[in-house]
Parts: C-alpha cells; sequence; structure tokens
C-alpha cells in the first residue's frame, strides 16, 4: 500500500466508476473524524485511474485532503472493471449502478455470454431486455438517476418514466419530489398520467403543480382520464355519507361502477351485534339509500 498524491489520479476518466450517487454524508463525516480506513484501487497508468474508491476519492478532495491511501495494480482494462463490479456487490446495487456495470460491460467489448453471467451475480435476469432497459437508465439524465434511487423505485415503475420524454420527465419528477408518494401511488400516478397524455394528446402540467398531496394529484388525473367515473365516486361518497355507517358495516361497489350489484358488508362478533347491523341496513334501505347507489351502477 502507498500513499499517493491525489493531484496523480485523473478523477475526470470514470471508466471503472459505478457508484451512484457520488455524494454521501456519512462518509464525508467519517473521512473528517477518523480519515480513510480502507485503500483505494489505481490502475497502474500515468496519471493513475481508480479502479475502485471513486467515492472515498472524491469525498477525500470533498474534505481537504491531499493524499489517499492507495493500492496499484497493473491489470487489463476488462479485469479492472471486473473488479470494480465485484468488489462492490458485497454492499448491493441499486438500478443505476447496475445500469453502469452493464453499460460498462458493453462498451468495454465484453461478450453476452459475460454479461448474463455478471448480471446473475447482480440478482438480475440474465435477458437481452432487461440490458436494453438497464443500458437506458445508465444514459439516463441525471434528475432521472437522482429521483429513482432516493424513491428506491422498482424497475417496473422505471419503466414507466422512460416512456415520458425527457422534458415529461422532468416536469414528472419536480412534482413527485414536492409531495410524500409511496412506490403504489408512484406507480398510479404514472399509469394515469400516461393515459392522460394518450387521451389528450399531452400533459398540461400547470394544472397539476402546487398539489397538496398525492391523493389530490390521483383526484385531479383521474378526473382528466374519467371524468365520469369521478363523478359516480363522489356521489357515492356523498349518500354513503348520508347513511352515516358505522364502522361495523360498509357498501362497496366495483371501482368502475359496471358490475350492476353492490356488496353490503358486516362484521359482528355476537348474534346482537349482527342484528344490530341488519337494522341499521333496514333503515337505510327504507331511505332510499341503497336504491341511490344501485342507480349509479347503471350509469
Amino acid at each position: 500500500m502507498k500513499t499517493i498524491d491525489i493531484d496523480h489520479i485523473n478523477i475526470n476518466d470514470r471508466r471503472f466508476c459505478i457508484s451512484y450517487p457520488m455524494y454521501d454524508s456519512t462518509l464525508l463525516s467519517s473521512i473528517n473524524k477518523i480519515g480513510i480506513i480502507q485503500p483505494v484501487i489505481l490502475l497502474n497508468t500515468m496519471p493513475y485511474v481508480v479502479i475502485t474508491g471513486f467515492k472515498r476519492t472524491l469525498t477525500a478532495i470533498q474534505a481537504g485532503f491531499t493524499k489517499i491511501p492507495s493500492v496499484i495494480v497493473d491489470v487489463s482494462e476488462k479485469d479492472a472493471l471486473l473488479y470494480a463490479i465485484h468488489d462492490n456487490i458485497k454492499r448491493g446495487l441499486n438500478i443505476v449502478e447496475k445500469g453502469h456495470c452493464i453499460e460498462r460491460m458493453l462498451h468495454m467489448g465484453f461478450s453476452l455470454t459475460e454479461i448474463h453471467e455478471t448480471m446473475i451475480l447482480l440478482s438480475l435476469d440474465p435477458h437481452e431486455k432487461i440490458v436494453e432497459r438497464l443500458t437506458a437508465v445508465a444514459d439516463m439524465e441525471d434528475t432521472f438517476k437522482a429521483f429513482i434511487t432516493t424513491k428506491g423505485i422498482a424497475m417496473k415503475q422505471v419503466e414507466m418514466l422512460m416512456y415520458f420524454s425527457s422534458e415529461e420527465r422532468s416536469e414528472i419528477i419536480d412534482i413527485l419530489t414536492s409531495i410524500h408518494t409511496t412506490e403504489s401511488f408512484i406507480r398510479e400516478i404514472l399509469e394515469l398520467l400516461n393515459l392522460v397524455k394518450i387521451k389528450k394528446g399531452g400533459i398540461d402540467f400547470d394544472s397539476l403543480k402546487n398539489v397538496p398531496d398525492a391523493q389530490e394529484l390521483k383526484k385531479i388525473l383521474k378526473k382528466l382520464v374519467n371524468p365520469i367515473l369521478v363523478s359516480l365516486e363522489e356521489e357515492l361518497k356523498r349518500i354513503k355519507l348520508l347513511c352515516a355507517l358505522s364502522p361495523d358495516i360498509d357498501i362497496k361497489v366495483d371501482p368502475f361502477f359496471e358490475k350492476g350489484y353492490i356488496d353490503m358488508l358486516i362484521r359482528a362478533k355476537t348474534e346482537d351485534k349482527a342484528k344490530d347491523a341488519i337494522e341499521k341496513l333496514r333503515n337505510i334501505l327504507n331511505k332510499g339509500y341503497i336504491r341511490s347507489i344501485l342507480e349509479l351502477t347503471r350509469g
């Protein structure tokens, strides 16, 4: 192991760099406190090229270090990339990092068999379509990469985002970043945005900005896609409020109001509780609320 002047390292040569994102506040705090424990691996060229430890090198520069502990190796370009990949596998790679692995292997001329073997190590299905999708992710704009890694979005949602143009993605990411979302909400919102684009020929992003939460965004998009369905949902909600249903009773309609029937659910732990619930339903029926809900299912 040697201590190398960071000025002797070409930090702009990132052919072996697969890490994303590069900034790590925890690593910076650690380096500031106790320095660099694990040396970086450098390719024996002049200037040196980082094989593994790119994030450590950049963080050391940020912390004001001028030297860094290093191990210098003399290997081929392909072996250096494989070393970088295998050294990082143990920590677990995100989708962007896996994309970087595949994209760099293709660029360096690895065979499809070699790439598939690495994909298995990365817990990926060794399929040509997966190769195409991951290389596309590696080539995406930084805002896209930052969003999917920060939110921990699954590959299916990543693919859905890729359906949109770069300008549309930027707008979508801005909107979804401004509100609290779960992965399921992101999936639903992307599906609705795609339907809006197909139906309207485009998306009016100005009308979607400054929404308070994901539920409101979903409601706006559903109204754009199917205003009749939204009006039926709102009317159902109004009628159910009039029914003043207790927690042990529920009335459900299929999501598209198409089946022509409703489900009435009762939860009861005792016979008396069941009798009370049935009596409540009888009162609702006598007031005509059940008839009104049934009429909604007929359009």
